[in-house]
């Protein structure tokens, strides 16, 4: 957040939500999550690979073939495994498509016309049959994509998001938008 207050204005949008806005939001989120535990799992992998080496080799200092060939195999498994982990757990557009559709589905409200004004109070959004109201302390960081802006209540990977398009936009121009997100949130890179 910015340390100087700079009045920009209110800003307007008009948009009705789609199941590809969503994804994006989703995606940009999930993005920005961070996955700690996956470097320490190829780390043990491969020294569970280097104590069987040395174990298979009765601790000798030269490795026969078999053992260069036990080593590779298990170097091999690793980065497979690695690599298996990070289609499933990081790349996963299509679950995502999933839990997209499922969100709309179950909330109709969301494909509803929607009005958005946004001032250095905080967010209204009002639709056909809602009316709410956020606070900037609800959204602390927020993530610009190439169609929308995505206001995120936290890093953790459940976190409350946000989408608002900016083809919806009333001036057509996004920078004043990004003008009140830089001063009351954290950009997420």
């Amino acid at each position: 957040m910015s340390s100087e207050q700079v009045s920009v204005g209110r800003v307007e949008l008009s948009y009705t939500l789609t199941e590809d806005d969503w994804l994006d939001g989703f995606v940009a989120h999930r993005r920005r999550v961070r996955r700690p535990w996956l470097v320490p799992v190829l780390v043990v992998a491969v020294l569970v690979g280097l104590i069987l080496g040395y174990v298979i080799s009765d601790g000798s200092r030269t490795m026969s073939a078999a053992v260069v060939a036990a080593l590779a195999m298990v170097a091999l498994v690793g980065i497979g495994l690695g690599l298996l982990l990070f289609r499933l757990l990081v790349a996963t557009r299509s679950i995502y498509r999933l839990q997209v559709r499922t969100i709309m589905r179950g909330n109709p409200w969301l494909s509803e016309p929607m009005r958005a004004a946004v001032d250095d109070t905080g967010l209204r959004i009002t639709s056909a049959s809602r009316s709410e109201t956020a606070a900037w302390s609800q959204y602390l960081r927020y993530v610009e994509t190439e169609r929308s802006f995505v206001l995120r209540a936290s890093e953790r990977l459940g976190a409350a998001v946000l989408v608002l398009p900016k083809r919806g936009l009333v001036t057509g121009d996004p920078a004043a938008l990004r003008a009140l997100l830089e001063t009351h949130c954290h950009r997420s890179d």
